[in-house]
């Protein structure tokens, strides 16, 4: 291979990477999110997210089968350019830190939470954007 063959072939490596990846921004979160997880029993959950500012609504909140018909759901997360989501989120006094991706479509989450005093207390979620 000739070195103008290697430095295209190495510059296209570099560049698909880049290509295949959706580029999220803070409005990608805006709107209503539903969520199904585990808080220490199986639920259903409204995140909603304001255009600006990374706090969750006030009208957020999930259902907790058993335990109460509406448990406000508070905290603050954040989304990167790679569509990384990270934060803090407590629902019913059970507080999370948050680790999760957005999909390359933009309308469903996956990722994982856990108690920030006892990482050994976690729970894995998912979700649509609506």
């Amino acid at each position: 291979m000739n070195k103008p063959t290697k430095f295209l072939l190495a510059g296209l490596l570099a560049v698909v990477p880049v290509i295949g990846q959706a580029a999220c921004t803070r409005a990608d979160l805006t709107g209503t999110w539903r969520l199904y997880t585990v808080f220490n029993s199986p639920g259903r959950c409204t995140l909603i997210m304001p255009s600006s500012g990374n706090t969750m609504s006030a009208s957020s909140y999930c259902y907790l089968p058993g335990v109460t018909s509406s448990t406000p759901l508070k905290g603050s997360i954040t989304i990167d350019s790679a569509c990384h989501v990270a934060g803090s989120i407590n629902a019913g006094g059970l507080p999370r830190t948050v680790d999760a991706w957005v999909s390359k479509g933009k309308d469903s989450i996956s990722g994982i939470a856990w108690n920030p005093s006892n990482a050994y207390v976690g729970n894995a979620f998912s979700g649509v954007k609506q």
